[in-house]
């Protein structure tokens, strides 16, 4: 509870300082509310192994007991390895949401401004309070633009989370053993980021309403932090999918599209690039060794629209895939990752359909 304080009054005062600094000073100031709204298909998760270059939707879960692999194999045959629920089926029947909230506010303050390229110098600082079924946390981040074609970030964010057993969904969980039934279901998660973005608009060299050509490339280093989880603990946060750790990670976040003089501000492909940067967890289980894959360069890719609609109302609509190892049928019926063995195989998948809608005070 005392790191819990502790992280929220840091929180708190950094809103103080941002109120103050929006006292003091003339800057423009803009807030916004929106929802995320994602829908993940429903595939077998690349479980019973295969080389295929694309894995399709699948709606039809796969169930070890019917799995003559998995009873035979070297975890399905061994009674004392697994309990009640330390096992999986293949995919669902329908599929995941994932779905959250958020309130963002904007302040901008003129730094250091010149001429050229420096005429619109400035530092903005963002604080984002979001909520989900299964969790609460606030973001706050610093962009500082010393260049009209870079940005320099810093940024934190801090919250928690909580089950929702109905739907089977972990906000925040240790994610250690083969029956988490009884792991720790509380605590405080802290992330701290780092990193650079960079931006090119073709009209900035070839002025015109039908030159804009955008193209964007952000790179970050994030370190993640829960309070409950020991050195080498994997942890869900959010209802991902529990392999969370105590780390420095990679974020690529990439765009390349065509801004066109009408209502839909961006038409491109985005692209999210993730890898752990810390040798201790990329090491812990990697492909070459048949591992559950720690050192895989997780992509996710498609093509994304934005629309401004009337009374500062946006709506963003993206088709993202995805890629993924395939695992021996011997090995994935597992609940536990850990127990996972890769065929070295990758696949990619239409991973979901995302809906963000923001309005703007």
């Amino acid at each position: 509870m005392n790191v819990i304080n502790r992280k929220s009054s840091y929180l708190a005062l950094f809103l103080v300082f941002l109120c103050a600094l929006n006292a003091l000073f003339a800057v423009d100031t803009d807030s916004s509310w929106g929802i995320n709204l994602a829908y993940y298909l429903d595939d077998n998760k690349g479980g019973s192994g295969g080389s295929n270059r694309f894995l399709p939707p699948c709606y039809v879960p796969k169930s070890y007991a019917n799995s003559a692999a998995w009873q035979n194999g070297p975890i399905g045959g061994d009674p004392l390895n697994l309990e009640a629920n330390a096992t999986r089926k293949l995919g669902n029947g329908w599929g995941s949401l994932e779905f959250e909230v958020y309130y963002r506010f904007r302040a901008v303050f003129p730094l250091l401004q010149g001429d050229g390229l420096y005429k619109d110098n400035n530092l903005t600082l963002i604080v984002k309070p979001v909520i989900s079924p299964v969790s609460f946390h606030v973001e706050t981040e610093a962009q500082w633009t010393p260049i009209a074609f870079a940005k320099l970030l810093l940024g934190a964010s801090g919250g928690t989370g909580w089950p929702l057993h109905i739907l089977g969904a972990e906000g925040q969980a240790l994610n250690n053993m083969d029956n988490i039934d009884n792991v720790p279901r509380s605590g405080w998660v802290e992330t701290y980021f780092l990193g650079t973005t960079l931006q090119f608009d073709l009209a900035a060299l070839v002025p015109g309403k039908w030159n804009h050509v955008v193209f964007s490339a952000t790179a970050k280093a994030q370190y993640y932090n829960n309070s409950m989880a020991k050195d080498k603990d994997a942890w869900y946060w959010r209802a991902n999918s529990g392999q969370t750790f105590n780390g420095w990670e990679y974020r690529g976040d990439y765009a390349i599209g065509y801004q066109p003089p009408w209502k839909v501000n961006f038409i491109g492909i985005v692209a999210e690039h993730r890898f752990y940067l810390s040798e201790k967890i990329r090491n812990m289980s990697t492909i070459a060794s048949n591992g559950w894959g720690s050192d895989l360069q997780k992509w996710r890719f498609g093509p994304a629209m934005k629309v401004d609609l009337a009374n500062g109302i946006g709506l963003t609509v993206l088709l993202q895939f995805a890629n993924g190892l395939y695992y021996t049928e011997e090995t994935s019926y597992a609940r536990w990752f850990q127990r996972w063995e890769t065929t070295q195989d990758e696949y990619i998948k239409i991973d979901r359909l995302v809906l963000q809608y923001s309005k703007k005070f």
